[in-house]
């Protein structure tokens, strides 16, 4: 009995030791592996990602404290011309070698949605995990869900706008860094040679400063513009602020079903048509007959205009006052907010911004879209706003960016900002816009037209 007590004893004794050892010397994975980790997930994989306005050095930051956490991803940036963007990503595409995440302008979801894998419900990643047991460390891989914005986190954390675009049949469908709106660059020095003291704040204002900067030679060619407005293939942005001035007038751009209705009267004023009273301001500052008369279509493009210190005022986004300042870096470059309606009892801006999305074609789109997400949210998304200047989508930061100069005026109109959907052939509706700017001046009926021309963009809803 004696005996069979003292084997009983030996063998608990015996495991126990052996528990211990298997515990502290990490054997304990090797006998009893744990559940098999998905290989896609903690294979090396290697993400390309494409942009067109970001520098390098922008997103560099997001991704390498992404690769840091995940070592077995590596993503890889390209920067392309605007120009060449389209046709390089349809090609790619075609060649079944695209990105497997890229940019491109919030008002394209519904073009590339056929391109485009949206966001999972839930997204798991690779971690690798270090543990020292005995003073050795060992590396082992962990696959864990990680943080991701929820459609209720799109409504409530980003500015309006956002929701508005990149929610497509209640799925996320891109992710924004930031959300540029139009703002007015003036250059001081011909703004201080006029006379005017301070920049115009109202459109109002915008016309008697451009009358005065306006320098009209004996070929009655501007020679010293006042403002860039009025022509459609000269002028950076011109849909975009024919938009703001359309909106800013009280016009109702998209009805309940999407269709477009900006050519509409007003439900109150049957006579007054703000649309058409916009394309009609708009097009004044190009009409020699009127007193505004300060830009014509022989001019150079607007922003190589500004920077030859040939132009007093211009609209732009944030990007393109950087690229201004790079390149003209002795002019005297002010900015202040996009012209609002004189007595407008709110103010109204215009955004065209653009988001990160994922690829039909992804080789790994639970990766690509956990990246998106971790570059996305507020503690890695501010190293971005830091380094690219640019205002931020996110309404947390907002208050912070309205403290800082180099972005104060364009964080200011992010929750004001606005645009409108123009349709599943962005470049039909470009098109359609500049023929009625073109045209507008000498229809013969100008209402006409423009109902024509919201036909046309109909078209491509």
């Amino acid at each position: 009995m004696k005996n069979s007590n003292s084997k009983i004893k030996f063998k608990i004794l015996f495991l126990l030791i052996l528990g211990v050892f298997i515990s502290t010397s990490g054997f304990s994975c090797k006998l009893f592996p744990k559940t098999a980790v998905p290989q896609t997930l903690t294979k090396t994989t290697e993400l390309s990602y494409w942009g067109v306005w970001d520098e390098p050095s922008f997103v560099q930051p997001l991704i390498n404290d992404f690769q840091a956490l995940h070592p077995n991803v590596k993503i890889k940036y390209s920067r392309f011309r605007f120009s060449e963007y389209k046709q390089k990503l349809l090609e790619a595409w075609a060649a079944d070698r695209g990105p497997d995440i890229y940019s491109i302008p919030a008002s394209w979801l519904k073009e590339y949605q056929n391109f485009i894998t949206p966001q999972p419900a839930e997204i798991k990643l690779a971690f690798e995990q270090i543990t020292k047991t005995l003073g050795k460390e060992e590396k082992t891989t962990v696959v864990k869900s990680v943080p991701i914005f929820k459609t209720t986190d799109i409504k409530n954390k980003f500015v309006d706008q956002v929701a508005s675009d990149v929610i497509i049949n209640n799925k996320i469908y891109g992710l924004p860094y930031s959300l540029d709106s139009l703002a007015l660059f003036y250059n001081r020095d011909l703004l201080d040679k006029a006379g005017i003291a301070t920049p115009p704040v109202t459109w109002d204002d915008v016309a008697s400063a451009a009358s005065k900067i306006s320098k009209i030679d004996l070929n009655n060619n501007p020679v010293e513009a006042g403002i860039s407005l009025g022509t459609a293939e000269n002028i950076n942005n011109a849909g975009d602020i024919l938009s703001l001035l359309m909106l800013q007038s009280g016009a109702t751009m998209t009805d309940k079903n999407g269709q477009v209705v900006f050519d509409k009267s007003l439900a109150d004023d049957k006579n007054y048509f703000p649309g058409l009273a916009a394309l009609s301001f708009y097009t004044d500052f190009a009409d020699p007959l009127k007193q505004v008369y300060s830009w014509n279509d022989k001019q150079p493009n607007s922003l190589d205009a500004f920077i030859s210190g040939k132009l007093g005022m211009t609209l732009g986004y944030s990007y393109q006052l950087r690229e201004a300042k790079g390149r003209g870096p002795k002019l005297n470059i002010g900015v202040t907010g996009a012209p609002q309606i004189k007595n407008s009892a709110n103010d109204i801006n215009y955004t065209n911004y653009w988001v990160e999305t994922v690829s039909h074609k992804a080789k790994n789109s639970e990766i690509a879209w956990g990246f998106l997400n971790f570059a996305a949210s507020e503690n890695e998304v501010v190293k971005y706003l830091k380094v690219a200047k640019k205002p931020a989508a996110l309404r947390s930061l907002i208050s912070a960016q309205i403290q800082d100069p180099a972005i104060s005026v364009f964080a200011s109109q992010t929750l004001t900002a606005q645009n409108w959907y123009q349709g599943r052939d962005q470049l039909k509706m470009e098109n359609a816009f500049k023929d009625l700017i073109k045209n507008f001046p000498k229809a013969p009926n100008q209402l006409k037209l423009l109902q024509s021309t919201v036909d046309k963009i109909n078209q491509t809803l």
